[in-house]
């Protein structure tokens, strides 16, 4: 399986999933360590259908960059992650 093919795959997941599913999946990567193509693929899609669900990730992302350092919730309105810890 290709790196295309699995960018697919997780963004064909990630579009039918909740959005509390997509923050729990983002939690689910802080604090992990390995690294390889499988997971830049998930963390891109993963980063992909918050943006176009239109979730400010500010608090996640600066320079093009996204911290995986924190767990995340969203706020009261439902449209911004927050730092969770």
């Amino acid at each position: 399986m290709n790196n295309n093919s699995l960018y697919a795959d997780f963004a064909a997941r990630f579009a039918k999933a909740s959005l509390q599913s997509l923050i729990d999946s983002f939690n689910a990567q802080v604090g992990c360590r390995g690294w390889g193509s499988a997971r830049a693929c998930h963390d891109v899609a993963l980063i992909d259908e918050l943006k176009r669900r239109g979730i400010d990730l500010s608090a996640i992302s600066q320079g093009g960059g996204t911290s995986f350092a924190h767990k995340v919730t969203l706020d009261s309105d439902g449209q911004k992650l927050i730092i969770a810890d």
